[in-house]
């Protein structure tokens, strides 16, 4: 028995599969980026395996600045690292911060797109934000069926809310120049029935729930352009 324990007391984490110390540390970046530096500082084993795609694809940046003010290297160079290993939360945020400040239009689009693929419910209500705002026709339809889809999801609907509160947290940390975004107008037909709200709703709060699509997707466009810096 004393020998069992001593066997027992001298496992070491180390002593695990790369695969599994790879599975351990995805699962603690994806909790905690702070955790994640710590458990690099460990030992040299740990700070190569926690380098890898999957750990920074993962990682969370819950903690880092949405749009950093001061340039710093060594949270540039993590940041870009996340980005070329496809981190959905670096996507979603680069993808905004481009599109409606006006630059890389068509990559800012890609990132977006490749991250609301991912599962990403922001970046997947903002390109329906943004597909209603900038398309012909065709666009705007595949707007309303991504905005009108998530309010109907048993599973996305109770994060629309959110959805909402974080992408108006990001427009209003950044200056929006992108001209599409200066003259929404509403995509319902008020001829067909009356509309529940006179007007743009001026608060995230003011959203209310509409049988409509298009009521529903102009209250939600109404949410969005009461955060836009320059209204």
């Amino acid at each position: 028995m004393a020998n069992e324990q001593k066997g027992l007391s001298g496992t070491s984490i180390l002593s695990l599969p790369t695969e599994v110390l790879s599975e351990v540390l995805t699962r603690v970046a994806s909790s905690s980026s702070t955790d994640l530096f710590w458990a690099k500082l460990c030992c040299k084993l740990l700070n190569e395996v926690s380098d890898a795609d999957i750990v920074y694809q993962r990682v969370s940046l819950a903690k880092f600045e949405l749009v950093p003010w001061h340039k710093n290297h060594k949270v540039s160079s993590f940041l870009k690292k996340c980005r070329q290993c496809k981190n959905p939360d670096v996507l979603y945020r680069k993808g905004v911060v481009d599109f409606f400040t006006d630059k890389h239009g068509d990559s800012a689009l890609e990132c977006l797109e490749e991250a609301a693929n991912s599962g990403h419910a922001d970046a997947a209500y903002a390109l329906g934000i943004i597909y209603i705002f900038v398309g012909g026709d065709e666009l705007k339809r595949k707007g309303i069926s991504l905005l009108s889809g998530m309010k109907k999801s048993g599973i996305l609907k109770g994060r629309v809310k959110l959805c909402r509160d974080n992408l108006r947290a990001l427009l209003r940390m950044i200056w929006v120049k992108n001209p599409v975004f200066a003259n929404p107008t509403p995509i319902c037909c008020a001829m067909t029935h009356e509309r529940k709200t006179s007007s743009w709703p001026m608060d995230a709060d003011d959203v209310e729930e509409s049988t409509c699509e298009g009521c529903a997707c102009d209250e939600e466009i109404g949410a969005i352009c009461a955060a836009l810096p320059y209204r």
